[in-house]
């Protein structure tokens, strides 16, 4: 199990015993090609008798930088640390992005985090990696800033999957367009969204479908508006349910603010209050506004059997 550290917890003995082997990178996601670096440097501490070491942000930096929420998480820091300690990392610093850090000039960062605090003597990190203040740094001053020390960069090419390269970048493309099979190709597992189930308007109740209504974050990216196939893991159970899931603005009834509501099959227990995670399998359909709410509720008994069929189905495979 990693160490997990945050950076201003580090003074410059801290890494000195050892021989150190860093990656470095934001790792929203963490998908597949985040976990081919991560394992590169996993493998080549191991071969020197090593320690590993994953060098990650709290905040995305050019939301920092830009003092507005540029780039949408896909997973919390929290999810993060867990993907990348499975990983066989040997510790895993947090750096807590802010203004001051975002003003370390490329050279200081160099000096000061590489070489003082953490103590590497070999260093991975992606062709696109940035650094430093207003992202002045790239891998050509990486390459020079130690070309006269003893210090060992390896620059690592974007991972491709069917002629596409895989980044955070894209991945956010792929939930905008709803697009579940290739977001789970690319990050390696389904999507996940994590909530507090929050008292809502009870329609779903009253249409004989009860729902959970989920409070969404707007730190974190949400798929395209449309209904889900979902399995739903609750805090306080160890069971995964099978669930039907819609996202959007409750057309039917005028509503504007993008609300999740999920009905679990079957299920009849209270669960206000609890935080649940909704893993989306399948894109179903698009929000739909419809005439009546018996309309609406002959759709929503339609979603259900669908959902129904496609877990049955999956249980066959």
């Amino acid at each position: 199990m990693a160490e997990i550290i945050n950076l201003k917890e580090i003074d410059n003995s801290y890494f000195k015993k050892s021989k150190n082997v860093l990656v470095i990178g934001f790792f929203d996601g963490v998908h597949k090609g985040h976990k081919s670096i991560i394992k590169k440097c996993v493998n080549k501490a191991l071969k020197l008798n090593g320690k590993s070491i994953a060098l990650t942000f709290d905040n995305p930096p050019l939301n920092v930088i830009t003092g507005k929420k540029e780039k949408k998480l896909i997973i919390s820091l929290e999810k993060k640390i867990k993907i990348i300690d499975k990983l066989g990392i040997d510790h895993i610093v947090i750096v807590d992005f802010n203004s001051d850090f975002a003003n370390l000039s490329a050279e200081d960062f160099c000096r000061q985090i590489i070489i003082e605090k953490l103590n590497a003597s070999e260093i991975f990190v992606g062709e696109n990696f940035r650094f430093g203040k207003g992202a002045k740094g790239d891998v050509n001053l990486l390459k020079m800033f130690f070309s006269n020390t003893p210090i060992k960069i390896n620059i690592v090419k974007l991972l491709k999957i069917n002629g596409t390269e895989i980044s955070s970048t894209e991945i956010r493309k792929l939930y905008n367009e709803g697009d579940i099979e290739k977001i789970k190709l690319f990050l390696g597992r389904y999507p996940e969204i994590n909530g507090k189930v929050v008292s809502g308007f009870k329609r779903g109740s009253k249409l004989g479908f009860p729902t959970a209504n989920v409070e969404l974050d707007e730190n974190y990216i949400i798929p395209k508006n449309g209904v889900y196939f979902s399995k739903v893991s609750i805090n306080s159970m160890k069971k995964l349910f099978p669930a039907v899931v819609n996202i959007g603005n409750n057309l039917t009834f005028g509503f504007r603010k993008t609300l999740m509501e999920v009905h679990i099959f079957d299920f009849n227990k209270n669960i206000y209050g609890e935080n649940i995670s909704i893993i989306l399998m399948k894109y179903h359909r698009p929000e739909l506004k419809f005439k009546s709410e018996a309309e609406l509720a002959k759709q929503i008994a339609s979603d259900i059997e669908s959902g129904k069929d496609f877990f049955l189905n999956k249980r066959k495979k």
